[in-house]
């Protein structure tokens, strides 16, 4: 086994450790996102609860969506994905946070049942928390929240460049749309607010450049 395959592996057994200390068997996780909840049921939301539904799918289990605590299975292990403005959620929080793109984690009791509850201030926030949970599922830390997590942006604008300057070199990851998906993900689990995508390196001058291919490129980009 090389390297590669070797890392995979333990990569694979961690994480169905993750699913089984949290859950007991790896099935039966219960997703409850409200539809009525504007933070939880916007598009970045949505998508980051798809992400941790995958997460779950490659550890062997199967997470499934439900509206209500009291729509899902009882034997089923919940979490609750909410605003902090949601009821169920300031039932579990003490204190929520209100700072822009802040979240939280914390583990409580809503509906006569146990939940881990996954927060945010606005839908930023929440697509952060959210890709906490996926991103300690693929690489095997435990979901258990002990005492709640909750944190904030220290920056407003967290931003990552990728320069384009060589048809030879940039084309190939360029048109790679597994490669872009992979990429934007990372840059959201790494809570990035910000990308850059930069064509050709600045000079003062345009000619007999060969590293500047799309460079000044931005006026055709535009209607």
């Amino acid at each position: 086994m090389n390297r590669r395959s070797f890392l995979k592996q333990t990569g694979l057994a961690a994480g169905a450790a993750a699913v089984h200390n949290l859950h007991g068997a790896p099935q039966g996780i219960a997703l409850i996102v409200d539809p009525k909840d504007p933070v939880a049921s916007s598009a970045a939301s949505s998508w980051a609860v798809r992400n941790l539904q995958d997460a779950f799918t490659a550890q062997g289990a199967t997470a499934n969506i439900y509206p209500r605590i009291d729509a899902a299975p009882a034997g089923s292990r919940h979490i609750l994905i909410a605003g902090t403005e949601n009821a169920a959620a300031r039932q579990i929080l003490s204190a929520a946070p209100s700072s822009p793109e802040a979240l939280a984690l914390a583990t409580g009791q809503t509906g006569g049942r146990s939940v881990l509850l996954a927060s945010g201030s606005d839908a930023r926030g929440l697509v952060f928390a959210v890709l906490e949970l996926a991103d300690r599922l693929k690489y095997g830390s435990s979901l258990d929240v002990k005492s709640p997590i909750v944190e904030k942006p220290a920056n407003t604008v967290r931003s990552c460049a990728r320069c384009f300057v060589s048809d030879i070199e940039d084309k190939s990851w360029f048109y790679d749309r597994e490669l872009w998906a992979d990429y934007l993900t990372t840059l959201a689990t790494h809570r990035f607010s910000r990308f850059n995508l930069t064509l050709g390196i600045g000079y003062n001058s345009n000619h007999n450049i060969p590293d500047a291919y799309f460079y000044f490129a931005y006026p055709f980009l535009l209607p």
